[in-house]
């Protein structure tokens, strides 16, 4: 009789390999611990109006139209169209620089308050919002000008393609933001810094509430004031309970508490430092 064979043995699967934090993240998750030390909110709401702000003006670079008698030397579709070939191309390199600065604000405030959205949709168009209205700004012109018009020679239109193809490339790679974040990997990292270098494990006592979606390491938490359902749980229940995100206040006292940020140069050194233990 066959001697019966015993099921191999499923070996355990691997551990997940630790996500390591990106500068972006630690920038914007000291940027946001620094507001709490000094009680001065970043007001990263200038930053986004003056970047559409200047979005607005290379739209205007690109498409000025002729406003009465005037004859502004601006809008590069205009220029073209009247054969001003050198100002419209002077015009489309305004544009291009203009979304780049406008770029550059908008990514500058993503690191200080990043997007809140889970949806991975919003993400990608909140986070690379620069890359996608430079084509919405350099798009039409290629459309409208290049294979409606017929009063270009083929000369030219080469010359304008070239010359649109290198500033629209230079403004794409200007623009866009090559380290995003997000509040959600902000929270892991101010979570994993309190639970590796702030004394706080998973069985440590914290404290939820019932419609709050943070945890807080100190029962007095200025956060805490207001609210009638505040209760001890486990650092592990709250997390299982979706109350994953640590308070931001707590953690700046905590960070304090354990002298983390004491001895340190900035607290995006003192976060690094909690975030990646020396060996």
């Amino acid at each position: 009789m066959a001697e019966d064979k015993k099921p191999a043995e499923k070996k355990p699967a691997a551990p997940a390999e630790k996500r390591k934090p990106t500068a972006a993240d630690l920038k914007a998750a000291a940027a946001q611990l620094e507001e709490q030390e000094t009680g001065v909110r970043k007001n990263t709401l200038i930053l986004r109006i003056i970047a559409f702000v200047l979005w607005a003006l290379a739209a205007v670079a690109m498409y000025l139209p002729q406003i009465g008698d005037t004859n502004l030397p601006f809008g590069a579709v205009r220029m073209i169209f009247m054969n001003h070939i050198t100002e419209g191309i002077v015009d489309i390199v305004v544009a291009g620089v203009l979304c780049v600065i406008a770029a550059r604000l908008w990514v500058r405030a993503n690191h200080i308050h990043p997007t809140k959205s889970h949806s991975p949709v919003i993400q990608f168009i909140w986070n690379q919002l620069g890359v996608i209205l430079a084509g919405v700004i350099f798009a039409p012109l290629v459309i409208i000008l290049l294979q409606k018009n017929d009063k270009l020679d083929e000369k030219t239109k080469k010359l304008l393609t070239a010359v649109l193809a290198v500033v629209f490339l230079a403004a794409a790679a200007g623009s866009a933001d090559y380290h995003p974040t997000t509040q959600d990997k902000v929270d892991e990292v101010l979570a994993e810094a309190a639970e590796d270098g702030f004394g706080i494990h998973s069985d440590s006592t914290v404290y939820v509430t019932k419609y709050g979606y943070k945890h807080h390491y100190y029962e007095d938490c200025q956060a805490l004031k207001n609210s009638n359902t505040v209760e001890a749980v486990t650092l592990q229940e709250a997390v299982e309970g979706h109350h994953s995100d640590v308070c931001s206040f707590c953690a700046k006292r905590a960070a304090e508490a354990s002298g983390v940020i004491e001895g340190t140069d900035t607290i995006q050194d003192a976060l690094e430092a909690a975030v990646e233990p020396a060996a």
